[in-house]
């Protein structure tokens, strides 16, 4: 089963290709979205990097990198994938929203299609959301959608809450 493109009441949720490259760059051109990353992905140069990371993803079928689409526009971005933090190849989600889209409920709409995608499509046994301990609304969200916070850690240059989904 190859990673498959996934619909929510307002969104669609494609694999990240190519031509999505440029709606990307410039939703994480926006200063706020590397408040709690340690690269600053208003460098043009270090957003399309991490795009290029991300389309050069091959990894468990089913999972991957989403370009989150509202009337045909990129917001944002997400993945489930094994993470590149934890060990044992855990299933990591994750979920970058525009600010300019920011408490309409779309990040949660859009982690939700993602969490049920690999609870419920790939049987996964558990997945992981690894939050930066300040990112607020983030942690809000992992709450709303049932994850269960078992621990902290450094991880992606920064302390971070660990999350865990279970089916």
């Amino acid at each position: 089963m190859g990673q498959t493109t996934l619909e929510t009441e307002r969104l669609t949720l494609a694999p990240l290709r190519e031509e999505h490259t440029d709606a990307v760059v410039a939703v994480f051109a926006h200063e706020s979205m590397s408040t709690y990353i340690d690269i600053d992905f208003g460098v043009e140069e270090n957003a399309r990097k991490m795009v290029q990371r991300r389309l050069a993803y091959d990894g468990p079928p089913g999972m991957g990198h989403w370009a989150i689409l509202l009337e045909d526009a990129v917001v944002g971005l997400a993945h489930l994938r094994p993470s590149w933090e934890l060990p044992g190849d855990l299933a990591e989600i994750g979920w970058y929203l525009s600010p300019d889209h920011g408490g309409r409920g779309l990040a949660t709409e859009a982690a939700a299609a993602i969490l049920r995608h690999g609870l419920e499509d790939l049987g996964l046994n558990s997945v992981w959301a690894l939050v930066h301990a300040h990112n607020e609304p983030s942690l809000k969200l992992a709450a709303r959608l049932g994850f269960l916070l078992v621990g902290t850690g450094f991880h992606y240059g920064a302390e971070h809450r660990i999350h865990v989904a279970l089916p």
